[in-house]
C-alpha cells in the first residue's frame, strides 16, 4: 500500500474516532454523575507518552467537537484545552523524565485542576464555591485511575 494512502486512512480513522468520542462524551457522560472528560484523558495520555504534536491536535479538535454540546462561546473549550496541553507538555518535560506512578498521578491531577480553573476563569469569572464540588473530586480520582490502568496495561504489553 502507498504511504500517502495509509496516512490518509489514519487521518480519516482518527477523525471518526474523535467524532464518536465527542458524541459519547456529550450524550452519555455529561448527563451522568461522573463529569468525566474523555478528551482530557486522551490528551493526558498523549502527553505522558510524549506524543506532543498529537496531544496538541487532539486537544484543539476535541475542544471544537465538545464545544458544540455546551452553551458557551464557541472555541472556548478548544482554547482551554490548548493552553492546558501546552502547560502540561512544558511541565512534563521539565519536571518528570520517566513514566512513574507519581508522574501519572501528578499530571492527571494537575490537568483536571487546571482544566477546571481555566474553564472557570474564561467562562464564568465570578467568585463562588466552584471548586468545592464533589464532581471535581470524582473526576480527579477517575482520571487518575483510568490513566494508571491504561498506562500499566501498555507497559505490560510492551
Amino acid at each position: 500500500m502507498d504511504r500517502g494512502y495509509k496516512n490518509f486512512l489514519s487521518i480519516i480513522a482518527a477523525a471518526v474516532f474523535l467524532i464518536f468520542l465527542a458524541g459519547f462524551q456529550v450524550s452519555f457522560i455529561n448527563s451522568s454523575f461522573l463529569n468525566l472528560n474523555l478528551f482530557l484523558i486522551l490528551v493526558l495520555y498523549l502527553v505522558l507518552t510524549k506524543n506532543n504534536s498529537k496531544a496538541l491536535f487532539f486537544a484543539w479538535l476535541g475542544g471544537i467537537l465538545t464545544g458544540f454540546g455546551y452553551f458557551s462561546n464557541f472555541g472556548m473549550n478548544s482554547l482551554i484545552s490548548l493552553i492546558l496541553t501546552a502547560i502540561l507538555i512544558i511541565l512534563y518535560k521539565n519536571v518528570f523524565l520517566t513514566l512513574k506512578t507519581e508522574s501519572i498521578l501528578f499530571v492527571s491531577m494537575t490537568g483536571v485542576v487546571f482544566y477546571h480553573f481555566f474553564n472557570w476563569l474564561l467562562t464564568n469569572g465570578e467568585f463562588r464555591l466552584y471548586f468545592l464540588n464533589y464532581k471535581i473530586l470524582v473526576e480527579l480520582v477517575l482520571t487518575a485511575l483510568i490513566l494508571l490502568i491504561i498506562l500499566k496495561i501498555k507497559i505490560q504489553n510492551a
